[in-house]
């Protein structure tokens, strides 16, 4: 089924000169039934016309992923030249810090578990009350892992920092990235915040600070010996069981379940 396009019925983003001529536009589109970011792209480039207001289409961007096959797409008109001005005035490049301190996460199942007395089997359960049923209770051990962060810092004319992009920057905080972002995986990356403050004397530029949070992708995440794959920020949960055999009761993984906890979106908004 081919990818379908409706121009988005939310506010476009437009700006002028002191000359009442138009300097950029930005239309957001709805794509549905798209495959993938691909051909959510490819869709709204074959729709969105080459002009808008004068202004040739300089870039097409995915917003943000509204379900399985559904896409926010913008479509980003500028003067050409006005565009190349502001590379040469503006755009240093980032610079980056990184930090990986130490943090705990709850693990209910272990790794690897040996029964040194007794006949119940735990079943990798971790602090199990040893009863079944409803009684049944695992109580779960906390242990030490990475918590991974990057800050990404950034000279910005301060006409940049206009309330239309702070809203953009607001929606994106607590999403995570669609696509690839500075080398991390698509699930890997949350967006926690910008900002900055703006010098005593009149400026043109400020430093901004973008941060963010990292959370690696995992394959073959053991949960109670069953192998499960997930994207950095989705949650892994599972339902236990208890059978009895021969009298000796057992805990038994019933079901896992993987959650996506966090909307995603593209960073490409930030310019970074």
């Amino acid at each position: 089924m081919a990818a379908r396009v409706e121009q988005s019925y939310e506010e476009h983003t437009k700006s002028i000169d002191k000359f009442g001529k138009y300097v950029s536009v930005e239309i957001p589109y709805l794509v549905f039934d798209a495959a993938d970011e691909d051909a959510a792209l490819a869709a709204v480039l074959g729709t969105a016309p080459q002009y808008c207001q004068d202004l040739p289409l300089e870039t097409i961007e995915i917003d943000s992923r509204q379900s399985e096959t559904t896409f926010r797409v913008n479509a980003r008109y500028k003067d050409k030249e006005l565009s190349s001005s502001d590379d040469d005035d503006e755009e240093d490049e980032p610079t980056v810090s990184f930090d990986c301190g130490g943090g705990s996460k709850h693990l209910l199942y272990s790794l690897s578990q040996k029964k040194s007395f007794g006949t119940k089997d735990a079943g990798g359960a971790i602090g199990w009350n040893g009863k079944s049923g409803d009684d049944c209770e695992i109580a779960g051990v906390d242990i030490p892992t990475a918590q991974l962060r990057e800050t990404y810092t950034k000279q910005m004319r301060i006409s940049k920092l206009s309330t239309s992009f702070k809203k953009k920057v607001a929606a994106l905080v607590g999403k995570v990235n669609s696509g690839s972002f500075q080398g991390w995986s698509a699930g890997e990356v949350m967006f926690l915040g910008m900002s900055y403050s703006t010098p005593a004397k009149k400026a043109k530029k400020v430093t901004v600070t973008f941060n963010f949070a990292i959370q690696p992708n995992e394959s073959g995440v053991k949960v109670g010996g069953k192998s499960v794959s997930k994207k950095g920020f989705e949650y892994v949960w599972a339902i236990s069981k208890t059978v009895v055999n021969n009298g000796v009761p057992k805990i038994e993984v019933e079901a896992i379940y993987v959650d996506q906890v966090c909307e995603y979106a593209s960073f490409s908004a930030l310019g970074l």
